[in-house]
């Protein structure tokens, strides 16, 4: 389906500032013509378009305008939240992300846990908490990331499975009797352990600057 094909021939004799005026007239509708259209695309409206998306169905979804095609496709692309720490992702180039951030990242990082104000978290505000390949850390919109390539292998340096305690405790002590913070017995770094059903899951704190937290 084109647009054109709701789009009146060219040798309507109507017009364009006719068939607006037409066009909002109780009395009759017409959609607007192609060189409506080709106006509205030079002065960057949607308005005509948006007119001839009112009422259709793109997709199996209703649509009204333009503007809305475009959310509704940022929120499909966009990473998947919850997202766990250790998850690969891709940073997505294209012109709403270059602008979005002062400096942009390396093209793939690692979602990390951050311990924040409201606790342990992969996501603050709204932004996912990824340690880049550079060595950068920057917290990036859902919207600009996407699970990399190589996903299947959560990363080891910030996330570590253990099907028995006895395999923790190799590498961890924990900061006190009963607490769910451990600290790397090599390099002293603080990480925070939670038990599921496959066993315990360790995962490295990150400060909300994204330094690695350290006791």
């Amino acid at each position: 389906m084109d647009l054109t094909d709701f789009v009146p021939d060219e040798q309507d004799p109507l017009s364009v500032d006719a068939r607006k005026e037409i066009g909002t007239s109780k009395q009759a509708s017409f959609l607007p013509g192609r060189d409506e259209i080709e106006e509205d695309i030079q002065w960057g409206d949607t308005g005509a378009i948006d007119h001839i998306l009112q009422g259709r169905t793109i997709d199996g979804a209703s649509t009204t305008a333009i503007r809305e095609l475009t959310e509704q496709s940022r929120a499909a692309n966009a990473l998947k939240l919850p997202v766990v720490a250790g998850t690969r992702v891709s940073f997505q180039h294209n012109l709403g992300s270059v602008l979005a951030y002062a400096e942009l990242p390396e093209d793939e990082g690692t979602v990390v846990t951050v311990r924040s104000a409201a606790g342990d978290v992969t996501v603050h505000d709204g932004m996912v908490m990824v340690a880049w390949d550079d060595g950068n850390f920057l917290p990036v919109s859902p919207e600009h990331l996407r699970l990399a390539p190589d996903n299947l292998q959560r990363a080891g340096n910030v996330r570590l499975s253990f099907i028995e305690f006895g395999g923790v405790s190799n590498l961890f002590d924990q900061v006190r009797i009963g607490s769910t913070d451990l600290v790397h017995k090599a390099t002293k770094d603080l990480w925070s352990m939670s038990e599921g059903e496959d066993g315990f899951v360790i995962e490295r704190l990150f400060s909300e600057d994204g330094n690695p937290l350290k006791v």
